[in-house]
């Protein structure tokens, strides 16, 4: 008999153990800083073949993958840390040669091809998704400031002046810490950011990318869609037991 009651007061004991130990938690990250590298394609009218037009004018921006990296940093609000103010900043280099180069990875154009770099900073808001627990997603948008270089002497059809054009992002991730304390960890994203919705000029020198005279007689819509894997720092992370 009193076997039987040490044993069922070692598993009551064992129980309670269990659902403390299962009430340890963690409060939600007030500040996330990180970097990716990013994988990326170029869409709507900034795709295009390096070889399909003879000019500028008429055609796309002649370009297709690209590659980069983007630095962020995104700060939590309110007791639950679901809103979150996110600001980065990308550099992109967009190469592209009609030879059927591997996705993200022309390092040595062949002549003639369309080399960009373009440099992109955003502000914007996002939403996250149970932002205390190990595994994270989130969705946002944001406003962008991109300045987009054609580089200087390449052999392609495509030149004009450094232009710089505003834009709207759409972004969303999935994201999951890597220790126990969480404090750091590793997501995956894509992020879709219309570049040139204001700025857009026609004229000698410019990226005629808008719908008035002198241009290709439409809004030419330059888009690049990015795939991102990144490393995240989590801070102000603390334990807490639930009551």
């Amino acid at each position: 008999m009193r076997k039987n009651t040490l044993l069922f007061l070692c598993l009551i004991m064992g129980i309670i153990g269990v659902n403390k130990l299962s009430a340890q938690g963690y409060t939600p990250p007030s500040m996330v800083y990180g970097l990716s590298l990013d994988g990326i394609l170029a869409t709507n009218d900034a795709h295009g073949s390096a070889l399909d037009n003879t000019s500028i004018t008429d055609g796309t921006y002649g370009m297709v993958w690209g590659r980069g990296a983007s630095i962020y940093g995104k700060f939590g609000l309110g007791l639950r840390k679901n809103h979150r103010i996110a600001i980065s900043a990308s550099y992109l280099k967009m190469t592209h040669d009609d030879s059927g180069e591997i996705p993200f990875f022309n390092f040595s154009p062949k002549e003639p091809y369309t080399n960009y770099d373009v440099l992109s900073g955003s502000v914007g808001y996002e939403y996250a998704f149970n932002p205390r627990c190990k595994n994270k997603q989130y969705i946002g948008f944001a406003i962008t400031a991109n300045y987009i270089m054609p580089k200087e002497g390449m052999i392609s059809v495509y030149q004009f002046d450094n232009s710089f054009r505003m834009g709207l992002q759409v972004t969303s991730g999935y994201e999951w810490t890597l220790d126990k304390a969480q404090q750091y960890g590793l997501f995956i994203g894509l992020r879709y950011n219309l570049a040139n919705i204001i700025g857009a000029t026609n004229g000698a020198g410019t990226m005629n990318d808008g719908s008035g005279e002198g241009g290709p007689t439409f809004w030419r819509r330059v888009g690049f869609l990015s795939l991102n894997l990144g490393f995240n720092f989590y801070t102000g992370v603390k334990p807490y037991r639930a009551k």
